[in-house]
C-alpha cells in the first residue's frame, strides 16, 4: 500500500466507496478500517483525498444532492414546494444515513447542496416571502421532510420491528385506562404501513403549506 494506494486513489473513488458503505450499512458502519479493506489503501492515503472523516461524510452528501432534479416551471409555488418536499424525502428514503450525517452536522455544504438550497429560496421567493421570512420558509420545509425521514429510519443495528398486531397486543395493558390511544394503534395494526406513511407525509405537507399561505395571507392583509 503507502505510495501505490495514494497514486491510484483519487477523492471520487473515497467518495464512492464511503456512499457504497453508507447505503448499505450506515453511518455508523463507516471508519477507515473498512474503507481501507474496500480501496486496499491506508487511512493516510484516504485522509490525503478527502481530509478527515467528517469531511468525506460532506462529500457524501453532497454528492447525492446531486441525484436531486429540482426542476422548475409555470406551476403555482404551492405545487413547486410540494414537489421539493416529496423529491427531497425520496433522497432521504434512498440514503436513510442522511438524517443522522445532518443531525451530526447540520452545516454540511457543498455545490449539490448549494443548487437545492438557492432552488428552495427560489421557490419560497416566488411565494411572496422576503426577508427573515424567506429564509425561515425554506428551513420549515427541509426541517420537516427531515423529520419524517428521521422517524421512518430504523436505529443502527436495530431488530427487525415486530408487526403492528403484535405491537397492539404488547401494549394493550399499559394501554387499558386509554382507550383512545389504544384504539389508534388497533387502527394501525389493520393498515398497510407505507401507505400509512406516505398518507401522514402528505397531511403534513398540506398542513404546512397551509400554514404558509396563511402566514402570506396575515402578513399582507395585515392581523384579522
Amino acid at each position: 500500500m503507502g505510495l501505490v494506494a495514494t497514486e491510484r486513489l483519487d477523492r471520487q473513488r473515497v467518495i464512492d466507496a464511503a456512499l457504497n458503505l453508507l447505503d448499505a450499512e450506515g453511518l455508523d458502519a463507516l471508519s477507515t478500517r473498512r474503507l481501507g479493506a474496500v480501496l486496499d489503501a491506508s487511512a493516510n492515503a484516504m485522509y490525503w483525498h478527502v481530509g478527515n472523516m467528517d469531511n468525506l461524510v460532506g462529500f457524501a452528501a453532497d454528492t447525492v444532492f446531486a441525484e436531486l432534479e429540482l426542476t422548475s416551471g409555470a406551476e403555482s409555488w404551492r405545487d413547486r414546494l410540494a414537489a421539493t418536499a416529496r423529491e427531497l424525502r425520496g433522497l432521504f428514503t434512498r440514503h436513510r444515513w442522511l438524517t443522522a450525517a445532518f443531525s451530526a452536522n447540520p452545516r454540511i455544504h457543498g455545490p449539490g447542496i448549494v443548487r437545492f438550497q438557492d432552488h428552495l429560496l427560489q421557490v419560497c421567493h416566488q411565494a411572496g416571502f422576503t426577508g427573515f421570512d424567506l429564509d425561515w420558509a425554506g428551513a420549515t420545509v427541509f426541517s420537516y421532510v427531515i423529520g419524517d425521514a428521521w422517524g421512518q429510519t430504523p436505529p443502527p443495528g436495530s431488530e427487525p420491528a415486530d408487526t403492528a398486531a403484535e405491537l397492539v397486543e404488547q401494549v394493550k395493558t399499559d394501554l387499558a385506562d386509554y382507550p383512545l390511544l389504544l384504539d389508534r394503534y388497533a387502527a394501525l395494526a389493520g393498515a398497510d404501513p407505507d401507505d400509512v406513511n406516505d398518507a401522514s407525509f402528505e397531511f403534513g405537507l398540506r398542513t404546512l403549506l397551509d400554514g404558509l399561505q396563511a402566514h402570506l395571507d396575515h402578513h399582507i392583509t395585515g392581523p384579522r
